[in-house]
């Protein structure tokens, strides 16, 4: 009949369709699963990516070593240029 609600209501008026399936457990422990195996790999990456800045650092800090001799080494044959033209 027209305005009759074609779904199945229990006496509490409850529809016995059920519309919204709930999740089974499988599918909760796989997405678990899924969310620790992602967890892993982020800790991984994140290890990764300290390892790599702190070699980063390490070939920074050695560089400005390596520029600050190179200053030096050049002040030392400009003053000997400089004497040994004097002379």
């Amino acid at each position: 009949m027209a305005g009759q609600d074609k779904k199945n209501r229990n006496q509490n008026g409850i529809s016995d369709d059920n519309e919204i399936e709930p999740v089974e457990q499988t599918d909760h422990e796989a997405v678990v699963e899924e969310y620790h195996s992602l967890d892993s790999k982020l800790d991984e990456l994140n290890s990764a990516l300290d390892y790599l800045e702190q070699k980063n650092d390490d070939i920074h800090e050695r560089l400005k070593e390596l520029l600050q001799s190179n200053i030096e080494i050049r002040q030392e044959l400009r003053n000997e240029n400089v004497t040994s033209e004097n002379n």
